[in-house]
């Protein structure tokens, strides 16, 4: 699927992206982008060199994650997706 660089949006968070302490939230209404927009951000850092194995996306609405319900099992689930060294 192709995605739409919503550079607005894009330009208001890139220079987040490699902000390590601070943690970053992307909120908005239902199906108004969020998850397509974290999948361009997603594509950036792949771009600028970031290893695909220190990137985790997690969309919460696929099968296999709909059980995630509190941060203790996203935590866990987390952990268990990110075996890369170095930052995630």
């Amino acid at each position: 699927m192709k995605l739409y660089r919503r550079e607005n949006y894009l330009r208001k968070i890139r220079g987040f992206y490699h902000e390590t302490g601070l943690i970053k939230v992307i909120t908005g209404i239902r199906r108004c982008g969020k998850s397509c927009l974290m999948q361009t951000i997603v594509d950036e850092l792949r771009e600028d060199g970031i290893p695909a194995e220190n990137i985790t996306y997690i969309n919460l609405d696929k099968r296999g994650f709909k059980s995630i319900k509190t941060p203790v099992q996203l935590e866990a689930t987390i952990e268990q997706l990110c075996t890369a060294d170095g930052i995630k």
